[in-house]
């Protein structure tokens, strides 16, 4: 465990003049927005894509009135590589750029974070970034879940025009399309994504799949088989045919 403290103070302008906050610190939130995509994982469209984060980042930066070639520096909730990836991809940063590296605090992996805390941390620090570039904006987003609740704060040195805003896009992420759940699905299906669950000798032993059925719709399932397991953890499956059981197991084809 590391001992880790952040803090945000928000005030109002009035305020800092009268407790003669010099003006070189101020760091003003600019814009807001946030949505969930569907908590029934088998229900989204696509596992590699992420509606939520497209309409709500979008709307942020519509809000702030910038794009995003317009943000110097990036802050991409960092949970997992995934997270980042969909993130970028939905946002249309790139993964590789050093001008603009999608962390300002090295993110979760090097940097850690208290348990539902990080992104106090993430803000404190793009704070203190920002005051060493006036005129510049930073871009923080948050998540939660398997990737589903999703909020984006646009932050800069100078006020905006027109005031802080925020908006809840739920409404437009719920008018995407989603994929039905075959919930109980027996029969043959085609593999769609896979995680390959490995032991403490460091073994593979287990293969979690997502599968589409013949009509498209989603179940889940499992491969209890270590030599399966084995071979999958070198082959690309995507699309093989697996056949899944009543209760929940599957082999491939």
């Amino acid at each position: 465990m590391v001992e880790q403290g952040a803090v945000v103070l928000l005030t109002s302008v009035e305020t800092a003049r009268r407790l003669g906050i010099s003006k070189d610190r101020w760091i003003f939130p600019l814009a807001g927005a946030q949505a969930n995509d569907t908590f029934a994982l088998s229900e989204r469209h696509e596992l590699h894509r992420s509606p939520a984060i497209r309409l709500a980042g979008r709307r942020a930066f519509e809000i702030a009135g910038l794009g995003t070639d317009d943000v110097e520096l990036v802050d991409i909730y960092s949970c997992f590589p995934s997270a980042v990836q969909v993130a970028a991809a939905e946002l249309g940063l790139a993964l590789d750029d050093p001008a603009r590296p999608l962390t300002v605090t090295g993110g979760l992996t090097f940097a850690g974070g208290p348990w539902c805390n990080y992104v106090t941390h993430s803000i404190a620090t793009m704070a203190q970034r920002l005051r060493e570039r006036p005129g510049a904006k930073g871009l923080i987003t948050a998540n939660g879940g398997y990737l589903t609740k999703h909020a984006f704060g646009i932050y800069g040195t100078e006020p905006p025009a027109s005031g802080f805003a925020y908006e809840d896009v739920q409404a437009d992420v719920d008018q995407e399309p989603r994929t039905e759940a075959a919930d109980g699905y027996t029969g043959t299906a085609a593999v769609e994504a896979w995680t390959v669950n490995y032991g403490r000798d460091g073994s593979p032993f287990q293969t979690f799949v997502s599968v589409r059925t013949p009509t498209g719709a989603r179940t889940f399932a499992k491969i209890d088989d270590r030599d399966a397991s084995a071979h999958i953890a070198d082959t690309d499956i995507a699309g093989a045919s697996i056949e899944v059981a009543a209760d929940g197991s599957a082999r491939l084809n």
